[in-house]
């Protein structure tokens, strides 16, 4: 039986947990550590859908305020945009899914493989002792 383990999905290369207690966000150039679960999925999600609304030429943001602070104009970046918000918030939720799904198969190859060992031992058993 091959070993999944050894591969990685773009899932995996984009959300992982080191051995200390951080997860590191990496995509489309972007790299974040964060030290809950949740702040990880934010950023990855945020990552990726600026990527996809840069792709496309969408804007995510509406369009600059100018603000005066001492004497001078600077210009402060708009709001999030309606769709860009609702994108972002389909993006966890697909993540969310996706790692869920993740840890279902994780459990089912888990229970897999030790059957497929017990089945292998009872397997030798039966023919070590084997009459003929």
């Amino acid at each position: 039986m091959k070993n999944n383990e050894k591969q990685k999905s773009g899932i995996d290369a984009a959300f992982s947990r080191p051995l200390r207690p951080v997860y590191v966000v990496t995509r489309h150039g972007y790299r974040k550590r964060c030290l809950s679960r949740s702040a990880a999925l934010n950023n990855l999600a945020h990552y990726m859908t600026t990527h996809a609304f840069q792709l496309v030429g969408v804007a995510t943001h509406h369009p600059a305020i100018p603000v005066q602070r001492d004497g001078v104009t600077v210009y402060q970046l708009g709001q999030h945009t309606g769709g860009y918000l609702a994108s972002h918030a389909r993006c966890i939720h697909r993540l969310r899914r996706i790692l869920a799904r993740k840890r279902k198969v994780q459990k089912w190859h888990e229970k897999w493989d030790s059957m497929h060992e017990r089945y292998v031992k009872e397997r030798d058993e039966l023919q070590a002792c084997k009459p003929f």
